[in-house]
């Protein structure tokens, strides 16, 4: 849906929502700053993979996705053997060493 307020072309950008057990939803407008944001937290917890729940990508009300421990975003379905997430935070690091 187009808003009247925006420039022909343009369209309007709804926000994506990291919900997770026990934590404030997180507003995000791209897969990445949800990655981002998801990873943060989970480092100011300090909580390890076994303890530090998955977190839902919601659009709209709809299950978008699911976030992993390690900040990858998966379609919203089990997950199977050779699956690939539809964002990797690891592939867009590059050769950036680990901190």
């Amino acid at each position: 849906m187009k808003r009247p307020d925006m420039e022909p072309g343009q369209q309007s950008r709804l926000p994506l929502i990291v919900r997770q057990a026990g934590y404030p939803d997180i507003i995000v407008e791209t897969l990445a700053e949800a990655s981002r944001r998801y990873c943060e937290r989970r480092d100011q917890t300090g909580l390890g993979a076994s303890t530090f729940p998955d977190a839902t990508l919601l659009h709209e009300d709809i299950v978008a996705g699911r976030i992993s421990y390690n900040g990858r975003i998966w379609h919203p379905i089990p997950w199977r053997p050779g699956d690939k997430p539809i964002y990797d935070n690891a592939a867009c690091r590059g050769d950036q060493p680990e901190r």
